[in-house]
């Protein structure tokens, strides 16, 4: 991994508005039981975004919330929650992110095989059509820039019209992050984690 662009910023070293950010990632679900590990280095400083967040934290806090609110407050399955981070991770080439999520989606039903395609460039064969419909409307969002009517209208049906605009807000979000992480390409979050990246970064073969 390259040479981290910021500086973690240790906890003692936090004013009271980082400090804020920064209590709220560890009291949060990503920050409680083994998931801590990936968020929380083992000197205490933050991984993933979170560390550049706190260079803006009132924002940053913001931030925080609408990931968590993406985890705890959509109707969007968690399976079809986790393909179209997938999907998003894999055309910017946002290790961590591909690592993080590879693992949560492999939780929630997504096979090795459907994560490895999406790695190359590739869509998976799905039997979920709610799964399948956040699929390809992070592809089209991500690498066309626009759904077409014929997608649109089946995504509506398999996600609902309240799922639609959560993909889709979703996957804008992701792509934040993801400019995040590879703008100032954090270190891991732990010496013996090996973040691996997608297979393939940004290339689109089907």
């Amino acid at each position: 991994m390259s040479v981290p662009k910021l500086e973690p910023l240790k906890p003692e070293a936090l004013d009271a508005e980082q400090r804020k950010l920064y209590d709220a990632v560890l009291d949060s679900p990503r920050g409680q039981g083994p998931a801590r590990r990936l968020v929380v280095r083992d000197d205490e400083t933050l991984g993933g975004p979170f560390d550049a967040f706190l260079r803006t934290p009132v924002v940053g806090l913001h931030l925080e919330r609408v990931g968590m609110a993406f985890r705890t407050d959509t109707t969007l399955p968690d399976a079809a929650r986790e393909i179209a981070v997938l999907v998003v991770a894999q055309a910017w080439g946002a290790d961590f992110e591909w690592w993080v999520h590879g693992l949560v989606a492999r939780r929630f039903g997504i096979s090795a095989e459907q994560i490895d395609a999406v790695g190359h460039g590739d869509r998976p064969d799905f039997s979920d059509d709610a799964v399948a419909a956040a699929h390809d409307v992070a592809v089209a969002l991500v690498h066309q820039r626009s759904v077409d009517d014929e997608l649109l209208e089946r995504a509506r049906g398999a996600l609902g019209e309240r799922g639609l605009v959560e993909v889709v807000t979703l996957v804008g979000f992701y792509q934040l992050v993801s400019g995040v992480l590879t703008t100032f390409e954090p270190p891991p979050p732990s010496g013996d984690f090996d973040v691996v990246g997608p297979p393939t970064k940004g290339a689109r073969r089907g």
